[in-house]
């Protein structure tokens, strides 16, 4: 004869498994079945009575729904209600490139993108373009976002969910670099778009020594080659450049 189950039981969507979770499955009123299983490298896992089951990229209630119409159909239980819960999150991501603090991170939650940006240090003031690759159902999937609208809140990180394996890159912004009779001469970023005049000002501004009337912009071509241009105040700092102030003729 076959055993009967408890009363039935609401069930939430849930989270959806990945290899590695650990799961505790319950046939309500069943002691004997409860279960604590591991999703397995394939995607299964192994129940009682019924032996492998597809789990990976199911929901937590959607597993449930089919454990129950295999109890049934076996005649293991009658109108069984089987509850599953997440006990161990099996995720892993990694995350690199302009964070505080890059490296492989495991996920034992529902994660979003503004969560693990923030496990990971927040983002440095030189990043730019978020990049998250991942293995969909039909191949790779590669998503982009502007680090700064994810800063301002303009992109809703938090509507960005983690999958699984993610792999995630922080780009660094572009450089630009100044010399001569400048305030501090070296690299900087060019994380907006800036005028020649700007730049300039970003460095510490031109030296008493220095002059504006004699400056050169050393600039890579499409080629490869490198051009040296007069520059005005008003030019446009493109990535790359090296801004030149030469000295002042008295």
């Amino acid at each position: 004869m076959a055993l009967v189950a408890a009363p039935g039981h609401v069930w939430a969507e849930g989270r959806t498994l990945t290899t590695s979770d650990v799961v505790t499955i319950k046939v309500v009123g069943q002691p004997d079945l409860d279960t604590a299983t591991r999703v397995e490298p394939d995607g299964t896992i192994n129940f009682p009575y019924i032996g492998r089951i597809k789990a990976a990229g199911m929901t937590e209630d959607a597993l449930a729904r089919i454990i129950e119409k295999r109890l049934a159909a076996r005649q293991i239980v009658t109108e069984p209600h089987v509850l599953i819960e997440v006990t161990n999150f099996g995720t892993q991501v990694t995350i690199q490139g302009q964070v505080n603090s890059p490296g492989a991170f495991t996920v034992d939650r529902t994660t979003n993108l503004s969560q693990l940006l923030a496990r990971a240090g927040g983002l440095r003031d030189t990043a730019t373009t978020v990049t998250i690759r991942r293995q969909g159902p039909h191949g790779p999937v590669t998503l982009r976002y502007d680090g700064k609208d994810l800063v301002s809140g303009k992109i809703n990180g938090d509507r960005v969910f983690i999958q699984n394996n993610d792999e995630i890159y922080v780009d660094q912004s572009p450089f630009y670099y100044v010399y001569g009779y400048v305030g501090h001469t070296g690299e900087f970023p060019l994380i907006r778009p800036l005028t020649v005049q700007q730049a300039l000002s970003i460095a510490g501004g031109i030296s008493p020594l220095g002059t504006d009337s004699r400056m050169w912009i050393k600039r890579r071509q499409a080629d490869g080659q490198t051009m040296e241009v007069p520059a005005s105040l008003d030019d446009e700092v493109q990535p790359s450049d090296t801004i030149i102030v030469n000295e002042r003729i008295f």
